[in-house]
This record gives structure tokens, sequence and C-alpha cells, in this order.
């Protein structure tokens, strides 16, 4: 029985050994790292930073693992993991495809793809807003509700209010009209006003309705400018010459739209192709998008937001890793936490 006893506390100690050994490794832990901000980038003085790299700092410090950071290009990631150069490569893009080569952690963030497009001179903009369908649908909106309310004081003003709303019909509807509209803007020329009880009361109710209306208006058009920053749907990218980075996700989404496409070996590079006028626009995943915009100084850029080729950016690991549960659980831990929030705030603001 004492035999028995033995080799049981034997192989729990054994067990706990073993469990403790893969989550606390011995050896320094070889991380894999690339140029992609937010999530990776090198500072001047060879150190990195970003969304990624700090969150692997917080994880390996409070699991108390040793680590080392190792460059690494993002197309020999896989044969990095398979052949245990790297424990580990920071912000890869979890896709299918690449899930049959290595694992992944849980997802450090979910992007979507952006559109970078270079702005156009101000007032360009202004009357290129100004020629879309939303906003002409909008101003025959409102000029019709103007001529049913003109039309109402008109018939009501014609017969005692003659002077400022004429009896003849196509003038006196353009009387009731223009009321209608310096009312509603509130400019109140004076020009015009109803003399009657009915007209009153129904100037008193189109000036009451007009606060609502002049606010829905406002916020139509504020609405009308955001959409100009967002793209709803692929086929806008049919009649353009698209760049992309190499192998990414956005590539593959847009090829699978027929779209053509110019590829680069990075954003940056992409990037540049544009300034040069090679391609009209460039797709990438979003935050990476904004963050190579923002450090390159492309202030004639804008980045427009899509739902288009949503995609995990997450750790890699090599295909059955002891790694992956313990940095799941500490991961879980980080990213539910004030310090986790605070991390992804600071990086990724929107």
């Amino acid at each position: 029985m004492r035999v028995l006893a033995t080799l049981l506390m034997l192989f729990l100690t054994g067990t706990a050994a073993f469990a403790q050994s893969a989550a606390t490794p011995s050896e320094p832990l070889v991380i894999g790292v690339f140029e992609r901000p937010p999530y990776a980038s090198r500072t001047n003085d060879g150190a990195w930073l970003g969304l990624a790299v700090d969150l692997w700092r917080l994880t390996a410090e409070g699991e108390g693992w040793r680590y080392e950071f190792r460059d690494i290009a993002p197309e020999a990631a896989a044969e990095a993991l398979s052949n245990n150069r790297v424990d580990a490569v920071l912000a890869m893009d979890a896709t299918p495809g690449a899930e049959t080569a290595m694992d992944f952690s849980h997802p450090l963030h979910t992007a979507t793809m952006g559109v970078a497009v270079q702005q156009r001179a101000a007032l360009l903009r202004v009357l290129d807003g100004f020629l879309t369908w939303q906003f002409l649908r909008l101003v025959l909106g409102i000029s019709a509700v103007l001529l049913v309310v003109g039309t109402l004081i008109w018939l009501l003003e014609r017969r005692r209010n003659e002077e400022q709303f004429s009896k003849s019909p196509l003038r006196g509807l353009g009387d009731g009209f223009w009321w209608a509209g310096v009312t509603l803007t509130t400019i109140g020329y004076g020009d015009k006003a109803p003399v009657t009880l009915p007209g009153r009361v129904v100037a008193m109710l189109w000036m009451l309705s007009g606060l609502a209306i002049s606010a829905a208006l406002t916020a139509a058009v504020v609405n009308l400018t955001d959409m100009r920053n967002s793209v709803e749907l692929p086929e806008r990218f049919h009649d353009q010459r698209v760049g992309v980075v190499d192998g990414s996700t956005s590539a593959s989404f847009l090829e699978a739209e027929g779209v053509e496409l110019r590829r680069y070996g990075s954003v940056a590079e992409a990037l540049r192709a544009m300034q040069a006028e090679e391609v009209d626009t460039v797709a990438a995943a979003r935050p990476v998008l904004q963050a190579t915009v923002a450090e390159n100084g492309a202030f004639d850029t804008q980045v427009q937001r899509t739902d288009f080729d949503p995609h995990y950016v997450s750790i890699a690991l090599p295909e059955d890793s002891d790694l992956r549960e313990p940095l799941n659980r500490a991961l879980l831990t980080r990213l539910t936490s004030e310090s986790g929030w605070n991390l992804v705030a600071r990086y990724l603001p929107d």
C-alpha cells in the first residue's frame, strides 16, 4: 500500500513539475517581430513598441517568462516557427490558410480593411460633396416640404393678403415657397407675413417645426460628410488601380472581387506609389494604414473605413505548442484588465 502511495505521489509531483516547466520555460523565449504599426514598430534607438509588443511584455512579466525579440520577415514566419527558430511571432493575421501551417493565440484585435486616398483641395472636396446623389435627394426632399407649406399658406392668404401672396397661382406659389424657405432658415426678411388667423396658426406651427427640421437637416449633412469617409461597396474599386501588400488579407479579399491590384512589399511602399500616381488608392488593414500614414507624415492622405475583410490579429505559435494554453490564459487576463484596456486605447483610440 505504501509503495502504491509513493508511486502516486511521484507521478503527481512529476506531472506538476512538467506543467510548471511548460508554463515557465527554462530558456528565454525567442519572439519574432516585424514592423507593423500600430501593433509593432521600431524606434530610432532600436527599441520595439506597439500594441502587440507591449501586450506581450505585460503578459511575459506577469508570467515570469524570459524572452528576447528577434527580427523576422512576415513571409518567413511559418518556416521559422516550424523549424523552432522562434517560439512565437507577434501581430500575425489569423487566417484559415495560415492556420494550416501554424497555431494562433486568442485575438489581440479585430481589424477591417481601410482605404487610403489622396485628399483633394478643400474647395474641390466641398463641391464634390454637393454633386452626390445623397445631397441631391436631400435638397429635393426639403424642396417638396417647402412647396407643401408654401401652397398651404398661399391658399389661406391669397384673398386677404394679395399684396404679399398673389392670387395668380404661379406667382402665388412662388411667394408661398419663398416665405416657407426664409421662415425655415430663421432668416425672416419680413417682406412676407400672414395676416389671417389660420395663416398665422400655420406660420407658428411651421416656425416650431422648423427648429426640429433644421436640426435634422444639420445631422443629415454631417452624416453625408461622414459617408464620404467610408466605402460601402466593393464595386467602388472596379475602375481604380489599387495598391495592396502582397500576401495580405486585403489583397486576397479584393482579388476575389475581381479588382485590379498592384502588389507591394509594405504599406509604406504602396503609399509612396500612390503619391507617385502609380495607383489610385491603397487598401490594407485600417489600423496599420492609419499608423503608417501618420508615421510617414502623409497629411494629404485620408484613410476611409470599410466593413470589408474583418480578420483577427494574433500571436502565431508552432503547431501543438506547449506555450499556447498558458499564453491564452495570460492574454485573457491582460486583455480584460484595466492595463489591457488602457493599452488598446493608447494604440487604437478609435
